[in-house]
C-alpha cells in the first residue's frame, strides 16, 4: 500500500511540474506564415524584426511587432526583452513619430528635429512598396532583398541629415 501512495505522489508531482512547464511557453498557434508572393497593403498581415536608430551622438536598438488588421495598425516596441514593451495602435491616415523609437533618457538630450511619416506611407516602405517621396523631405530609403525571401525586404534604411532608421525584417505571417 505504501509503494502505491508512494507512486501516485510521484505520478500527481510530474502532472504538475508538466502542467506548469506548458503554461510557461509560449505557442503562436494563431500566425501562420505568409502565403502569397507579393505583399498586398489591403490584407490583414503582421511583421515581426528589429530595429536600430542611428543619431549623431547615440543610438537605438529594440524590436517589434507590427500588426496590420483592416486600416488599424498595433506596434509593440521593445528595447530588450526584460523591460515592458510599448503599445502603439495607429490608423492607417495617422502620423508616426520617430521620436516613439528613443528612450525618454535620451530623448531628453536631444535637440533633432525628427521627421513624423504617414503610417500607410511606413507600411508601404517596410513591405517593398515604392512610395512618393516628394512630401518627406530629405528622406532617402533603400532596401536590401534576401535571396530566399523576395516578398519582404530583409533590410530597409530611412535615412535623414539628422538620422538613420534601419528596420530588419525577420518574419511575415497571415
Amino acid at each position: 500500500m505504501e509503494n502505491y501512495n508512494k507512486k501516485s505522489y510521484q505520478l500527481i508531482y510530474f502532472l504538475i511540474i508538466g502542467l506548469f512547464l506548458a503554461s510557461c511557453s509560449s505557442t503562436s498557434g494563431l500566425l501562420k506564415p505568409y502565403q502569397k508572393n507579393n505583399i498586398d497593403i489591403a490584407d490583414n498581415f503582421s511583421i515581426e524584426g528589429k530595429f536600430k536608430l542611428s543619431m549623431p551622438d547615440s543610438k537605438e536598438t529594440g524590436y517589434f511587432f507590427l500588426k496590420k488588421t483592416r486600416n488599424l495598425i498595433q506596434i509593440n516596441i521593445g528595447k530588450n526583452y526584460l523591460l515592458p514593451e510599448e503599445e502603439l495602435l495607429l490608423d492607417v491616415r495617422e502620423d508616426l513619430d520617430i521620436k516613439k523609437l528613443i528612450s525618454k533618457t535620451n530623448l531628453e538630450k536631444l535637440y533633432l528635429d525628427f521627421n513624423t511619416i504617414n503610417v500607410g506611407d511606413f507600411i508601404k516602405i517596410i513591405t517593398g512598396h515604392e512610395i512618393d517621396l516628394s512630401s518627406y523631405a530629405d528622406l532617402e530609403v533603400s532596401r536590401d532583398f534576401n535571396e530566399r525571401e523576395k516578398v519582404l525586404p530583409s533590410k530597409v534604411r530611412l535615412k535623414t541629415a539628422n538620422y538613420e532608421l534601419t528596420i530588419l525584417n525577420k518574419k511575415i505571417y497571415e
